[in-house]
């Protein structure tokens, strides 16, 4: 990035030379994708330089050695580090002994943040899972809900769903590789589709989504 900021006035210069030529009309928008990229806005961008915990409750399991639960927040706290700036995310273990000394019943997720001491809640709930489709395909299936709960002004700042996500979308032949592996393809697409409500992202990377089997 810093070589094209550099030469930023000759890619400029560039553009204005191609728009003036005929039979390059595409080659304007081809420039301006190399300079700044074609990226999809975040839908909720209001984590940044906050306190956040990442918690995730669902009645199913996950097929693998660990929890379904414990698996999506691990996967999420991991890409919203990554991604948000400054950002501060309360560690798991926190989240987790909190949950434990005080017997949390999984439905008050405001309580929990102030328990912890966030500024946010980051909650994913889970309804239904499943991982095949009939008896010799997969394809993750989930019904899911995401929901930012504002511990400061005790209001929800952000919720989208009920929605079902699917991947592949076409399924895979089971027989391609055992159900612990698959899962743990799926869950990676969950949660990175889940994550990227809070942070933005190139949109090739969307189109690409459904690539990775």
């Amino acid at each position: 990035m810093e070589g094209i900021r550099r030469n930023l006035p000759y890619f400029i210069l560039a553009i204005a030379a191609a728009m003036v030529i005929p039979g390059c009309v595409g080659i304007p928008a081809q420039l301006m994708y190399v300079i700044y990229g074609n990226k999809i806005d975040a839908e909720f961008a209001g984590l940044a330089g906050k306190k956040v915990a990442v918690v995730c409750v669902s009645e199913a399991s996950a097929y693998g050695p660990n929890t379904l639960t414990s698996t999506v927040e691990r996967k999420i706290v991991a890409r919203l580090s990554q991604n948000i700036s400054k950002i501060h995310i309360i560690p798991q273990s926190t989240v987790d002994n909190w949950k434990d000394q005080y017997g949390w019943d999984e439905s008050d997720f405001a309580q929990i943040g102030r328990g912890v001491g966030a500024d946010a809640v980051v909650a994913i709930e889970i309804s239904s899972y499943s991982l095949l489709d009939g008896a010799t395909m997969y394809k993750g299936q989930v019904a899911v809900t995401t929901t930012v709960f504002d511990i400061k002004n005790e209001n929800v700042a952000f919720q989208k769903g009920p929605e079902d996500y699917q991947f592949p979308k076409s399924g895979r032949p089971a027989i391609q590789l055992n159900e612990r592996d698959f899962e743990s393809i799926y869950l990676e697409k969950l949660c990175e589709h889940l994550s990227r409500r809070f942070y933005d992202y190139e949109k090739a990377d969307s189109i690409a989504e459904d690539a990775g089997m």
